[in-house]
Order: C-alpha cells, then sequence, then structure tokens
C-alpha cells in the first residue's frame, strides 16, 4: 500500500500539487471493497444500464431515474466520475442517492476501465487512401486496458454529458457533474472547458498545478526516455498502481499526470456554482492547496464543507457517505432548480 500511495503522490507533486498533509488521524480504511459499494434504491428510484460513446468506443454507464420520471418531463442531470483507477462500481451508490432525491444520475466508467471497451490498436498496418473514409475488413487488434490518462476521462465526461443530454425526460439545459478524488480535479476542468455544466460537485479533490507557473511541463530523464520509447515502439514501460483494486498502467500516465493543471482551469468555469466536500485528514491530498485553493479562485456560488474526524476513504461509507451525498443533492437541488 505505501507503493502504491508514492505513486500518486508522485503524480500529484510533478503537477504542482502539495504533498499530503501531516497525519493527525490514523487511517482506517485505504480502500473500497464490494461490502462498501452496496446500496438501496429508494421508494420509486430506477435504473438502467447504458452504451455511450467516447471517440468511438463504447463506454459503460448507469443511469438512475427519480421516482416519477416521465421521459416527458424535463429532470436536470448528473453525470458522475470515479477517480485514480476507480469505476462505476464504487460510485454507483451516490448516483442512487442523487435519484432519490430527485435529479437523473448517470455514473460511468471511463474507456478502458470497468464495463467500457479499450483502447484498440492494429498489429498490422493496413494502408487505405484518403478519398475514402471508411474502410471494412479483418485483422488482428490489441486491446489496451486501464490507460490512465486524464485528459481522455475528461473527454469521457464530456460525452457522457453529451449522452445525458440526448436522454429523453432530461433537461438538456440543466446538466451537473460529480467528481471525486481524482475526479474532484476533472469535473474543474470539464466545466472550464464545457459550458453546458451548470453545476458542479467537487469531492475530496486532487487538483494540481497550484504552485505551478503558466507554460508546458519540461520532459526530461526517465519521463522522456519513455516518450521516446512509446513513438518509436508503440509501448512504453509500466507500473503497479490502485487502491481497492491494484492494477498495471502505462508510464506514460505520469508524464500525463504531470503535464494535468486543474488549478489552471479553475479561473474559466467563472461564476457557475461549485461545491467542495473534503475529508478533515485527508492522507492523499493537501486541501489547503487544493480544494481551499480552488475555491478561494472562483467568483460564484461556492461553498467548502469540510466532514470532520475522517480521511480519505473514510468518505464513501458510513455517515460520512450520508453528509456527503446529501450536500451535493441539494447543492445540486438548488443550482438546478429542482422545487
Amino acid at each position: 500500500m505505501k507503493q502504491i500511495c508514492l505513486l500518486l503522490l508522485a503524480g500529484a507533486v510533478a503537477s504542482g500539487q502539495q504533498a499530503p498533509q501531516p497525519q493527525q488521524k490514523k487511517v482506517t480504511k485505504t480502500g473500497l471493497t464490494p461490502q462498501d459499494w452496496r446500496y438501496k434504491l429508494g421508494d420509486g428510484v430506477t435504473s438502467r444500464e447504458i452504451t455511450y460513446y467516447s471517440d468511438g468506443t463504447a463506454c459503460y454507464g448507469k443511469i438512475f431515474f427519480p421516482k416519477g420520471f416521465s421521459a416527458k418531463g424535463k429532470t436536470p442531470g448528473i453525470v458522475l466520475g470515479q477517480g485514480w483507477a476507480g469505476t462505476h462500481f464504487s460510485i454507483e451508490k451516490y448516483a442512487a442517492r442523487f435519484a432519490e432525491r430527485g435529479l437523473v444520475a448517470m455514473a460511468i466508467d471511463y474507456r478502458g476501465w470497468g464495463e467500457s471497451d479499450g483502447f484498440v490498436s492494429m498489429v498490422d498496418r493496413i494502408r487505405t487512401p484518403d478519398d475514402k473514409r471508411f474502410h471494412y475488413g479483418s485483422t488482428q487488434v490489441v486491446v489496451k486496458r486501464t490507460r490512465l490518462l486524464p485528459m481522455k476521462q475528461v473527454e469521457d465526461y464530456r460525452n457522457a454529458i453529451s449522452f445525458l443530454q440526448g436522454e429523453p425526460g432530461v433537461d438538456p439545459d440543466r446538466i451537473g457533474i460529480w467528481g471525486s478524488s481524482f475526479a474532484g480535479g476533472h469535473v474543474l476542468t470539464v466545466a472550464a472547458l464545457d459550458a453546458r455544466v451548470k453545476a458542479v460537485a467537487s469531492q475530496i479533490p486532487g487538483i494540481g498545478g497550484k504552485n505551478v507557473p503558466p507554460g508546458p511541463f519540461v520532459l526530461r530523464g526517465p519521463m522522456l526516455d519513455d516518450a521516446i520509447t512509446r513513438a518509436r515502439t508503440g509501448q512504453g514501460g509500466e507500473y503497479e498502481t490502485g487502491f481497492s483494486t491494484r492494477r498495471m498502467v502505462d508510464n506514460e500516465t505520469q508524464q500525463a499526470v504531470a503535464e494535468y493543471r486543474p488549478m489552471h482551469y479553475v479561473p474559466l468555469i467563472g461564476a457557475r456554482p461549485v461545491l467542495f466536500v473534503v475529508a478533515e485528514f485527508d492522507e492523499l491530498i493537501n486541501n489547503q492547496n487544493a480544494a481551499k485553493a480552488a475555491f478561494d479562485l472562483l467568483p460564484g456560488p461556492k461553498d467548502y464543507i469540510e466532514v470532520k474526524d475522517i480521511t480519505h476513504f473514510e468518505m464513501y461509507v458510513n455517515q460520512p457517505f450520508e453528509v456527503s451525498s446529501n450536500a451535493a443533492a441539494d447543492w445540486f437541488r438548488k443550482h438546478l432548480g429542482v422545487q
């Protein structure tokens, strides 16, 4: 577990996020288990599994509908994504809670994770002319999973928004986004890039870039060596990471995270409403240099909720889950106009 945390920390520090704050509370939970994922649907809440597409790749989503939902109505919709090496399984309970509170909520898997398809490349090249856009044939392919690239995940959020906007009964003009941990930074980036987002909830967020001046990341050393290897051979090195489940990811991830600076996007959110929910004793993230720093940059409606006496992963269970899920539901109801 120590090795995993250090790998994630290395990426955070490279992108300008400060090292974790001094430990003041014993870490009691370092990952989620199937028991923690369990939930019960509220009265009248229903769900449906769907497929949405991100750059042509089939991705998994699960939509939760509130009691009395009608395809002829206009109910606000929320897209939810999980953090570092996470999948929809551990956040369905938040989507179910939002639906219980009168919102349509769609929990997603990023490309290459959970139930979504992976990244496909051909074993043998097929040369085709430019004058015909689509060519159909057979060849061997390689499917890569667990490719952890933040800006690809940002694209997946945006494509999920597009899908949800096309769902009968969802108001396309009242869309919110929720993200936890690494995805707590994603939702800020998505909101900055996508005007369709009308409200944001960022939970225990990792937000790189606070102390990084504008300008490109300087690629050198092992990261440069790996970039050269990828460009010349198609595959670089790998390392193991994850929390609830350990997975192999490419060294490419370390470069992508170093270049990923959600804090630089925060001013572009403008006056749209943003909620931050943090853990008082977060062992992975320095709240002052992440959520609080982003909070201070925002001019619009905002709130900052610190859940007392818990560490990072305790947010997902028991009373902290009740606090965080209902706070986000209240935020979306208020700012998306649910009576």
